[in-house]
């Protein structure tokens, strides 16, 4: 702190001479600049000045290399919380830290520090700074995946395109993305991953999940290979967000619309069934009532699982028979009848109308098959006891029916 030449440095100055100094010995010069940069960040009256400039020379991207070099050493790690924990309220600093992976290496950087309650401290006021942008940049991702998937170009063209109301990215922080560039299919496969991880991290957000969802129509769509989806778990989040929100209009109808697409595959159309898909698509149908998009598409979404066995004989089980009899046999009975949806033709081709009304309308059983039903009951259960026991509930020794005293 007494180094009077790194106080007359300016910002941007001292920042790029700390760039060169990175090294294990400069250790504790490292650490009086920091020291440094935080006292001018944390300033009232030029703060934002020394942050904005610390900002535009890469500082973010060196106090994350500083982290990750010592973070095994809480010399460099105070320093280095204090000063950030003053760059992260400036505009768009959290969206940068959280581009470029900051929050795994500060959470990395507290897990060393787990007894120092000073780094526990400042580490998790940084934490919740930078979650509560997360579901921000989750959502910019997503929508740079879907972009790429759309127009069938690599993530990094895909910045390039006017997206998020006009606005265009300006510069690019994930350099991995570089040897993707000119593997479209490698690309994409990246970006599913992206996709079902956001949704996975950032599964209290609607935006996330409806962002998500769409880009995996797109998916479905455009031909990729179904087990890649599968693989990156695309299957479960789809039917989870589902789950979690019966009663949103946007996730229950790209969510149908969605696994309507998936079923042209078979493969994905088996596991959507294993994974739950059924039951999530007929409780749409059932909620929204009044929402006849929905319904639709719910009703597509059925028509597209039903071509696996084992999910048409679930849907059977949730009373699909009977909510085919509703919608194919009660007009046809009452000609005044208004149905609102289309009826898939596969299921006037599967189910005819001697079986819809069977299911519906069942024939009563006399009296004498309900005593016959109640009979072979008793005899599969074995005889049934009296409501007040009998003298054998009180056997304990000799001969059985006697009581033993």
């Amino acid at each position: 702190m007494g180094n009077i030449g790194m106080r007359l440095k300016g910002t941007k100055g001292l920042v790029d001479q700390m760039q060169l100094k990175c090294n294990e010995d400069e250790k504790y010069w490292m650490a009086d600049a920091c020291e440094e940069l935080g006292r001018r960040c944390k300033g009232m009256a030029f703060g934002h000045m020394h942050r904005t400039a610390c900002i535009k020379a890469s500082g973010l991207e060196l106090f994350l290399e500083i982290i990750s070099l010592w973070e095994k050493d809480e010399i460099m790690i105070r320093p280095a919380f204090r000063t950030l924990l003053q760059i992260v309220p400036e505009e768009g600093a959290c969206e940068h830290l959280l581009e470029m992976g900051g929050r795994d290496v500060i959470d990395r950087a507290m897990n060393n520090h787990i007894e120092d309650p000073q780094i526990k401290g400042d580490g998790t006021k940084i934490m919740y700074a930078l979650l509560g942008k997360g579901a921000v940049v989750a959502m910019k991702d997503v929508t740079r995946v879907s972009k790429s998937i759309e127009y069938s170009v690599p993530l990094s063209v895909a910045e390039t395109i006017q997206i998020d109301n006009g606005k265009k990215k300006q510069k690019r922080f994930n350099q991995v993305e570089d040897e993707l560039d000119h593997d479209l299919e490698r690309g994409q496969k990246a970006g599913i991953l992206r996709v079902v991880t956001s949704m996975k991290k950032f599964s209290h957000d609607t935006s996330v999940q409806v962002g998500g969802i769409e880009t995996m129509m797109l998916l479905a769509r455009k031909g990729l290979n179904p087990r890649d989806i599968v693989q990156a778990g695309g299957i479960e989040v789809l039917v989870s967000a589902m789950t979690s929100y019966p009663k949103s209009y946007q996730i229950q109808w790209r969510g149908c619309a969605t696994i309507t697409d998936f079923c042209e595959n078979l493969a994905i159309c088996s596991e959507l069934g294993k994974r739950g898909a059924v039951a999530v698509v007929m409780n749409a149908y059932e909620r929204f009532s009044d929402q006849k998009d929905v319904r639709q598409q719910a009703l597509w979404a059925m028509a597209g699982l039903s071509k696996i066995d084992h999910c048409k004989e679930r849907m059977e089980e949730l009373q699909l028979k009977i909510l085919l009899y509703k919608l194919i046999l009660i007009p046809i009975k009452s000609p005044g009848t208004l149905i609102d949806v289309v009826v898939p033709l596969r299921f006037h081709q599967i189910y005819t109308h001697e079986e819809l009304d069977l299911a519906a309308n069942p024939p009563k059983k006399s009296l004498y098959d309900l005593k016959a039903e109640k009979k072979a009951a008793l005899d599969k259960k074995g005889k049934s006891k009296p409501a007040f026991g009998t003298v054998d509930d009180f056997f304990v020794g000799g001969e059985a029916g006697l009581v033993d005293w």
